[in-house]
């Protein structure tokens, strides 16, 4: 009982030893890593601050970015980040509770929206990441329904579906390949 406590190693896991900023120190010298930092004008609202995964695209098909992402998130995640392009309207939210309730549910580890979510409370429990511009209290009256596609340009950075999203308290990331894929020191 009187053993000191020793924290536990994280050695021989690395999809949960790194951070953002050590992720664009590695990334330094590697161009195939194809690293991108994207602006710190997105807020965390999900219970993880940390998390990362493969990204699914969903552009926006209407020039007001009133998108109804349902569809999306009822398909199961495996872990992968939905980056939203809602064209940055402060008119609208494009996520609450609901969707996002749907996304923790069948295994998405995040969602990214260049755009606003509502029910902030609510998301502040979900274990579901969340980034967005901010919030708003009110949808959208008619939403389309999302679609992933090939790629979104989010704040002037193209992020293409099968890159991989990290997002920790320091910021927001994208590489073209998997952390762990890349060459170590």
């Amino acid at each position: 009982m009187n053993q000191p406590f020793t924290p536990p190693s994280y050695r021989s896991a690395p999809d949960v030893n790194w951070a953002t900023a050590d992720l664009c120190d590695s990334c330094l010298d590697q161009p195939a890593a194809g690293l991108r930092v994207l602006p710190p004008v997105f807020r965390p609202y999900g219970a993880p601050t940390w998390y990362f995964g493969q990204v699914v695209a969903v552009p926006s098909p209407v020039a007001d970015g009133a998108l109804s992402l349902a569809s999306l998130l009822a398909e199961p995640g495996h872990g992968r980040v939905l980056v939203v392009d809602g064209l940055g309207n402060a008119g609208h939210a494009t996520l609450g509770d609901r969707m996002a309730g749907m996304g923790a549910q069948n295994g998405w580890a995040g969602v990214l929206i260049n755009g606003y979510v509502r029910d902030t409370t609510v998301l502040a429990r979900m274990p579901l990441g969340v980034h967005a511009l901010g919030s708003v209290p009110n949808r959208a009256r008619t939403l389309t329904t999302a679609a992933a596609g090939d790629q979104v340009r989010i704040q002037g950075i193209d992020i293409r579906t099968g890159d991989w999203l990290y997002a920790d308290t320091d910021g927001i990331i994208v590489l073209s390949c998997r952390h762990t894929a890349l060459a170590t020191e």
